[in-house]
């Protein structure tokens, strides 16, 4: 990956507004970089480095607060960011300052004092973990706690060992650089049992048995902080020293001792302090409301809270923070432990953190030793089952709990401050999957490469956001109000629009369902491409005209799929996705289980949307209820698709395997809990989905293995693998297929697959609107067949937008931009076109003809007149037989839509361009409407023919216009 030159012309992005500030208010945000910074704060005269981007700007807190002022901005926000210090002067220094601390609070006081001069009030950066702990720390006794573990050999007669480990000493996030401190060593002594052919070793968790006189040596040799520094690099360019000293080489052994002959492996464990709270303690809430009621006794006008990455301690490094391949460091307390096992009825101890270790099985002196293995509970299914369901279950407690604890917190601050709304919108994990999971792509461009598991794949980043308690972007949504995802990040692009559909799936189930999918990392060309993409999935978008026509809701779509949460506790390697699918939406099952019911139109219900098809792509633990829900939908005429492995227990750990082969109409008796490999294996299709292309299987990944059954009397065979191996049927309409459906319309691999939609298509998921006969209008079935996306919102609109997915990443990736890298960049690789050339295009229930760029979108009322349309290089549109004429030659851009006051009969009207304008008039505005500018100043115009027409001005001209 190319990286950015710091002498080269540099321009900065104004998408930093959109990361900073809440959408629910006007603020101002001063991001921190150092301690130093927020003391120097406390004069206001003093000047510091409040660089965002390569554009150096240096200001006082004078200086903020009153361009504060002339904006009309109401809060000034003070927030801590690491990652703004590869744009500033400054090198790496620990965070000693947290907003815990009576140090803290009383530097915050002078300058919310001074800024209330100016009418602001406060934002801080308080309710977030990693803001939280030292004081904590004072005044508990408890700190936040993690395990790093490793497995090693151990002699069974003499009971040696020696287990080297890399000891973490510093943690780096976006609220700075934190010591991590080593509290102890330990081992345990075990016993395990090779499963045969299989990736599973069986250990008895009662005979995992502490060993005493464990000694540690640290070794004097350091890391290579250069290395460090490159692996960094090739995500976002960070060209400030890394903190040398981050990790350290340590060996725990044994010497010769009696203990626990015969025990031939050890479990080594590093307990680690970290500057965090101790989360399960009682403790924890009172501390939280304590703090809260701190600033509210000092005065302290609390208005928002920045709540950007809301996770527990975690590392910003990360493929540098690994044992053997493996993240080896879970979050453990003894109160966690206790609440585990009341809750579940299992003992969670810290000794159990050797249910979390996989990689290879180095101690081997088999070939197959470079192969990854994890450990389990028992040699059967059902015990292997319920160590997956055991993992599930700890990511799961871990992240929900800390949710419901600062979602208390906020609660309680709601009332003390006497504020409904924090703002709290933000994403709660620092990094995303697959954005930020690794592929051996030597030379090649590493984002290009990140739409498909193939053999290159390394390591899955969802394991670091479950370890911190950020995986769970659907119950963080109950606390960020509203949510936000970072998917196209660091360069990498979405071209399968995965992360604007989580965008959609989060947005529709939030308090405020507004959601929006962040984007960075691209040149400016590249960034209009995907704001357009984005803007069609709806909710908060960065188009006003957008928001206007779809009246700033998220589409509506017929798929709704289950989020595989379940992924990464059955196989850490891999963990939240399955195939990158843009043409539905996507919930937990917790939260279908939560919010779904079977309306009396047969349709699954969720909130305000409703779904015809219900789909699972890895749910070997379904949720307690999920069966019930697709058996309930299936009867009352709904599709339901199973894809993936059988489920024998479900979320309760109760047998479920016979329920759900009666739901699909089949039989399923596996040799192999985990299925098949079927690697280079090809998937054929028959009956119904005869004309569907044939599938071939990539790898003998997890994700990869098929899963053959046996049909019952009367179930269809619609796909079979290897010729022989039944692995497609339908059971009316519920669809089980025991493989991963490809997908990949970015054609990253050179070639487009296209398995899943064909599969939804063929069986009848995206149905037509039944206007043309034999032509199926569906806005997803257009999106997956033609070169347009197109989309439907529940007002009516429709959105049709030039399809972006086959412009490969090859830019650098970097926050701030380098101009002229940039254009280098597209000049080797061009854009893509950018035309709409619709001729006689059906589209959900319309027949349209337009000529056009990039973008279009329209809205009829009730009596079926163009009240809402928006466009580019334009100046006509022709829907259901009758035209509209705007001018006489192409507008640069058109919009026109009724006002989002409701009260009001008010049209918003926006032209760039030259000449006569003529805007559909609607019967409802009379004889003598208005027109005015934003300044309030008439524009001349007349009324011919049902329309308003008025020549474009420098009043009238690229101005937003009211039409009452």
């Amino acid at each position: 990956m190319k990286k950015s030159k710091p002498n080269c012309i540099r321009t900065f992005y104004l998408l930093v507004i959109l990361i900073l500030v809440s959408h629910t208010m006007i603020a101002k945000t001063i991001i921190l970089t150092s301690d130093q910074q927020l003391t120097d704060l406390t004069d206001p005269d003093k000047k510091i480095d409040m660089s965002t981007g390569y554009t150096k700007r240096y200001a006082s807190l004078r200086d903020v607060c009153e361009e504060a002022k002339r904006n009309g901005d109401h809060i000034l926000t003070i927030a801590f960011d690491e990652f703004f210090r590869q744009y500033r002067d400054q090198e790496a220094t620990e965070r000693k300052l947290t907003p815990d601390m009576d140090a803290y609070v009383d530097k915050i006081k002078i300058i919310a004092d001074f800024a209330a001069k100016y009418g602001l009030g406060m934002g801080l950066s308080l309710l977030s973990p990693l803001e939280l702990g030292p004081a904590f720390k004072n005044k508990t006794g408890k700190n936040g706690l993690w395990l790093h573990y490793k497995v090693g050999l151990r002699d069974p007669l003499t009971g040696k060992f020696n287990v080297p480990l890399w000891q973490q000493t510093t943690w780096s996030n976006n609220k700075g650089n934190f010591a991590i401190k080593l509290k102890s060593h330990k081992a345990y002594a075990f016993k395990e049992k090779m499963l045969p052919n299989s990736p599973y070793k069986v250990v008895d968790r009662e005979n995992i048995l502490p060993l005493t006189n464990v000694k540690m040596d640290v070794w004097e040799e350091q890391p290579d902080a250069d290395n460090d520094r490159d692996m960094d690099t090739d995500l976002w360019s960070n060209p400030s020293t890394p903190n040398p000293n981050r990790s350290k080489r340590v060996s725990v052994y044994a010497d010769e001792t009696d203990e626990f002959k015969g025990y031939d492996r050890v479990l080594v464990l590093l307990e680690y302090e970290v500057p965090e709270m101790e989360y399960f303690s009682p403790e924890a809430l009172p501390f939280l409301k304590d703090l809260l009621k701190k600033y509210d006794d000092k005065g302290i006008k609390i208005e928002h809270f920045y709540s950007d990455e809301m996770h527990i301690q975690q590392d910003w490094k990360y493929f540098q923070h690994h044992d053997n391949g493996q993240l080896a460091l879970r979050y453990y307390a003894p109160t966690m432990g206790q609440l585990f096992e009341e809750k579940f009825g299992t003992p969670f101890e810290e000794k159990d953190i050797l249910f979390f270790a996989y990689g290879p099985n180095i101690y081997s002196n088999n070939a197959t030793a470079t192969q990854n293995v994890q450990y389990v509970f028992g040699e059967s299914d059902e015990d292997i089952q319920r160590t997956f369901l055991f993992r599930d279950r700890y990511y799961k407690l871990l992240n929900t709990h800390v949710v419901d604890l600062f979602k208390e917190a906020k609660e309680y601050a709601s009332g003390l401050f006497g504020v409904d709304d924090f703002g709290t919108s933000g994403h709660s994990s620092w990094a995303e999957s697959p954005t930020v999971d690794l592929w051996n792509t030597e030379d090649l461009e590493r984002h290009a490469y990140k739409y498909e598991y193939t053999s290159n794949f390394i390591w899955g980043n969802t394991v670091q956001q479950a370890a911190a308690a950020c995986y769970d972007y659907f119950k963080w949504g109950e606390y960020l109000e509203p949510t936000r995802n970072d998917f196209a990040e660091l360069g990498w692009n979405d071209r399968n629009y995965y992360g604007a559909a989580m965008s959609a799936s989060l947005g529709v189930l939030n308090r405020i369902p507004a959601s929006y999918p962040a984007f960075w990392g691209m040149p400016e060309e590249v960034k209009e491409r995907k704001g357009a993409i984005n803007d069609a999935y709806g909710g908060r978008t960065r188009s006003k005209a957008m928001d206007l026509l779809t009246e700033k809701v998220h589409r509506n779509v017929d798929v709704l799929i289950l989020y595989p949460m379940n992924l990464v506790a059955v196989e850490e390697r891999f963990g939240s996705w399955m195939t990158q699918y843009g043409y539905a939406n996507f919930i937990t099952a917790e939260k279908l289980v939560e919010l779904g019911k079977i309306n009396p139109n047969g349709k699954l219900q969720v909130k305000e949307k409703e779904y015809s098809t219900l789909v699972t792509l890895f749910e070997p633990l379904p949720q307690a209820g999920l069966l019930d829900i697709m058996a309930n939908l299936k009867n009352k005429g709904g599709k339901v698709f199973w894809f993936g492995p059988p489920p024998i227990l479900n979320g309760n750990g109760e047998n479920c395997l016979e329920k759900w082969e009666n739901l699909f109409g089949v039989d399923y008796e596996s040799e192999k809990l985990q299925g098949q490999i079927a690697v280079g294996k090809r998937i054929d299709f028959h009956n119904q989905l005869k004309e569907v292309s044939p599938q071939y299987i990539l790898t003998d990944f997890l994700v990869d293995r098929i899963y053959p059954v046996k049909a019952k009397n009367g179930t269809s065979k619609l796909s079979f693998c290897d010729n022989t191996l039944l692995v497609g049927t339908g059971n009316d309409n519920a669809y089980y297929f025991g493989f991963r459906p490809r997908d990949d319309q970015s054609s990253s691999l050179g070639y487009e697959t296209r398995t899943l939609f064909e599969l939804l298509d063929g069986l009848g998921a995206y149905p037509t609107t039944d206007t043309f006969p034999k032509v199926n209008d569906n806005t997803e079935h257009i999106s997956r067949t033609t070169d347009y996306l197109a989309t439907r919102f529940p007002n009516g609109a429709t959105a049709i937008v030039r399809h972006y997915n086959k412009h490969r990443e090859t830019w650098a990736g970097g926050f701030s931009r380098d101009i002229e890298e940039d254009r280098e960049a597209l000049e080797l690789n061009p854009l893509p076109p950018a035309d709409l050339q619709l001729s006689n295009f059906k589209v959900n229930g319309h027949n349209v003809d337009f000529q056009g760029r990039l973008t279009m979108g329209f809205r009829l009322n009730e009596e079926k007149e163009l009240i809402a349309f928006q466009g580019q290089q334009c100046n006509s549109v022709t829907i259901d037989g009758k035209t509209y004429t705007f001018s006489q030659s192409p507008l640069k851009k058109i919009a026109f839509a009724p006002s989002l006051n409701k009260s009001e009969n008010t049209t918003l009207i926006w032209v760039e361009g030259s000449g006569q304008v003529s805007i559909p008039l609607s019967e409802s505005y009379g004889r003598h409407p208005k027109l005015k500018n934003e300044k309030g100043r008439s524009i001349k115009h007349k009324v011919v023919d049902g329309s308003i027409q008025f020549q474009l001005d420098g009043k009238s001209n690229g101005n937003w216009l009211s039409l009452n």
